[in-house]
């Protein structure tokens, strides 16, 4: 399923790429949880988007694959009991006059009893959530 998205913010496309790095500072996203990195800088987190069934906590590993002043790659993949997502995001930054304009667009798989979710209600919630913590992430730049 692909899921795109676009928003602005104040931070420049460098700052925005070093946030992969910063792991005391994503420790304020709101739906991040228990933020600590891997020995290979992957970053492990309690994911906790809202859904319109609830809090849906999910304990996620996001590996960033590239980032620069023009974008990132990240690969992230969570899990809650039987259920799994990949989702493969790619970011691209624009300067812009107060800021960086960001757009993105991911490429997610659900894995398990979730794949049964109708493609309408998986793709509204997990297009809401990826934006949700990319404009968290995002502001701290």
């Amino acid at each position: 399923m692909r899921l795109t998205g676009e928003f602005t913010t104040a931070g420049s496309g460098a700052a925005l790429a070093a946030l992969a790095g910063r792991t005391d500072e994503l420790k304020a996203v709101a739906t991040l949880d228990e933020v600590t990195t891997d020995a290979d800088g992957a970053v492990r987190a309690l994911f906790t988007p809202a859904t319109p069934f609830g809090p849906l906590p999910l304990r996620t590993r996001i590996r960033t694959e590239r980032a620069d002043a023009s974008g990132a790659v990240l690969a992230v993949h969570a899990v809650r009991a039987q259920h799994a997502v990949d989702v493969r995001i790619e970011l691209a930054f624009t300067a812009g006059e107060s800021g960086s304009r960001v757009t993105w667009s991911a490429e997610l798989a659900l894995r398990g009893p979730a794949a049964s979710v109708g493609q309408r209600v998986a793709r509204e919630v997990a297009n809401r959530a990826i934006a949700e913590v990319l404009r968290g992430a995002a502001a701290l730049a």
